[in-house]
């Protein structure tokens, strides 16, 4: 396939985007600087440097600059609360100053947005979903299956107690993903950006439809400043993917990737210890309980913007 005709067509797919987005395959000066940017941060950076909240549960201002290039390099951020009383509100709050302000809802989350993932009976309709339950958990990002205008851009977890043994979660930074398929091949990535390429058929129960049939593209470009999303899923089930040779292909280097592990990061939340993160791709260990001590409970919180410690949201009263 033509290189020049296959950027033509994403570029005209991304058309509403700013132009000077990195991620739009035409601009390669843009790219090539946002690519040495990135690799330069990570080489300096250390993934797994807990960043100490202070007394509030927030942030030491001191910390900000090392936070964002942080973020930059690695797309997350390990926190570690100091206060003993850090709960759902601080967690929010915190949430909050790195720009995270519009949750998105799920039918198994409580009453705040926030979802407390534990294990759960099985007479509870919601222990058909691994989260759940205490099985491993495949590669994929949050929401895939949500509508365009419910992208979820990032996702905060908190670990309130951990389980007695495993449970460990695994990151692989979508922006490496994506830049290494893009220094591969522009092929492959115009296939993993085409709008057809991933289908999940409608979530049906019974005879009510609980969440709609969704189409779209793995890599897609977000907001006026275009940036970086990726929908994706391991999991076998309950996904349709487009058939022909060149999204099979592309498909197939993702799968590569992920099980080359070059850019794979494992970490082992501890208690009081939490993720904040771009939508980046993630997994999670099975883990076991000790019926004598507290079950592994930890809170999630997903939200429609991606992180920007430059412009915190609005403090909200408690409730």
């Amino acid at each position: 396939m033509d290189v020049n005709a296959t950027l033509d067509q994403m570029n005209a797919v991304l058309n509403k985007c700013d132009e000077n987005s990195p991620y739009l395959p035409a601009n390669e000066r843009a790219y090539s600087d946002w690519r040495e940017h990135k690799l330069e941060l990570r080489r300096r950076g250390d993934p797994v440097r807990a960043f100490r909240l202070n007394a509030e549960g927030l942030l030491p201002q001191a910390e900000l600059r090392a936070a964002q290039r942080q973020i930059e390099a690695f797309n997350f951020i390990l926190f570690e609360a100091t206060a003993s009383d850090f709960g759902k509100h601080e967690f929010i709050a915190l949430n909050r100053q790195f720009g995270l302000c519009h949750l998105d809802s799920n039918p198994g989350a409580d009453d705040d947005q926030v979802t407390s993932l534990r294990v759960l009976a099985s007479t509870d309709e919601r222990a058909q979903y691994i989260p759940y339950t205490n099985r491993a958990m495949n590669w994929h990002t949050d929401g895939y299956y949500n509508p365009p205008d419910r992208r979820v851009n990032a996702f905060a977890l908190y670990c309130v107690q951990p389980a007695a043994r495993g449970g460990a979660n695994y990151l692989f930074d979508h922006e490496m993903m994506y830049l290494l398929i893009r220094d591969q091949s522009p092929e492959m990535l115009a296939a993993l950006m085409a709008e057809d390429l991933m289908r999940i058929p409608a979530n049906v129960q019974g005879n009510r439809v609980v969440r709609a049939e969704e189409s779209g593209p793995v890599f897609s470009l977000q907001g006026p400043g275009g940036v970086l999303n990726m929908r994706y899923t391991s999991r076998p089930r309950n996904i349709v993917w487009k058939d022909d040779q060149r999204s099979r292909q592309a498909l197939d280097r993702v799968r590569e990737i992920l099980m080359e592990g070059s850019c794979l990061i494992e970490l082992q939340l501890r208690e009081g210890q939490g993720v904040i993160c771009n939508n980046l791709l993630h997994g999670r260990e099975a883990f076991h309980d000790n019926p004598q001590h507290p079950a592994r409970l930890v809170y999630r919180a997903r939200y429609y913007d991606s992180i920007d410690l430059r412009a915190p949201c609005a403090v909200e009263a408690r409730a």
